[in-house]
């Protein structure tokens, strides 16, 4: 994202968009496309739900850096998991239990710390807020819808839908505003070409497949690991001047402690209520 000159509108919908073209092809290869005829029209009305949340969730979020600080919105975008914990329970019958709490809200807690060294108020902190919350939820509502749709997609199936939606989205919104998707010098190009082939089809493909096999929540407080990956990645590419502070690091602690507590309660000694379907990929 920082090496891309493009406006984060027009930078969502050419990840989205170069990664369905990589998927496509290999979907009408394999023949997987011929699940959507199997899918009940409330099956593809949720699809469009889950391809518009994540657009959604990348649009508010984006936004929201126009009028709070990064660490406003890194901290209030970084809540997702405890709403998908929340509507996991209600809408998906999947409660976390009291250990998992404990990681989940461990491992939120260290997202806040690593935003709480650059707080600002920004050009308007209460619509900014707003947005990167509403972002969270879109987030969370991306999850749960993954998470009840990939037992009946394969990946592909599920994923290039959702992406194209996605990028459709994008794309609308970015020209709602008069945007310019085109004309970008070569290295922006290629950084919108990066950004499809790691954080869109290893980072979210990867976290979609996953969603098969675990609980959302559990997809989604890994999800935080992010800001790691990314003061790691942000020191090797642009140099000395991202190494990380003491909030950083204490929150890559906290978050890396919530994780493990999380992970172990759901594997390490799981419960009864969802053994089976945990591990064996059922909805």
């Amino acid at each position: 994202m920082r090496l891309a000159e493009s406006p984060a509108a027009v930078t969502a919908f050419w990840r989205l968009a170069f990664s369905v073209a990589f998927l496509l092809p290999v979907l009408l290869y394999r023949g997987d496309w011929r699940e959507w005829k199997t899918l009940r029209a409330g099956e593809a009305a949720l699809l469009c739900v889950s391809g518009l949340c994540l657009a959604l969730h990348f649009l508010t979020w984006f936004r929201s850096l126009d009028y709070t600080s990064v660490a406003s919105s890194t901290v209030l975008v970084s809540t997702h998991p405890l709403f998908v914990g929340l509507l996991s329970a209600r809408l998906l019958g999947e409660r976390p239990t009291r250990s998992e709490w404990v990681g989940l809200s461990m491992a939120v807690a260290g997202a806040l710390a690593i935003g709480w060294g650059d707080f600002r108020a920004g050009a308007d902190p209460l619509r900014g807020d707003f947005l990167a919350l509403a972002a969270a939820v879109f987030a969370a509502l991306y999850f749960l819808a993954g998470r009840r749709l990939r037992g009946r997609l394969s990946l592909l199936p599920y994923v290039v839908p959702v992406y194209s939606i996605a990028a459709l989205t994008c794309l609308v919104y970015g020209r709602s505003l008069d945007l310019q998707f085109a004309g970008w010098p070569a290295g922006t190009w290629w950084a919108l070409v990066g950004l499809a082939l790691g954080p869109t089809l290893l980072g979210h493909t990867g976290f979609n497949w996953a969603l098969r096999h675990v609980r959302a929540y559990v997809v989604s407080v890994i999800l935080l690991f992010e800001p790691l990956g990314a003061t790691l990645l942000a020191i090797l590419v642009l140099g000395r001047g991202e190494l990380p502070g003491w909030n950083t690091l204490v929150g890559g602690t906290a978050i890396l402690a919530g994780v493990w507590i999380s992970i172990r309660a759901r594997f390490g000694a799981p419960d009864s209520r969802g053994t089976a379907q945990d591990q064996g990929g059922g909805n």
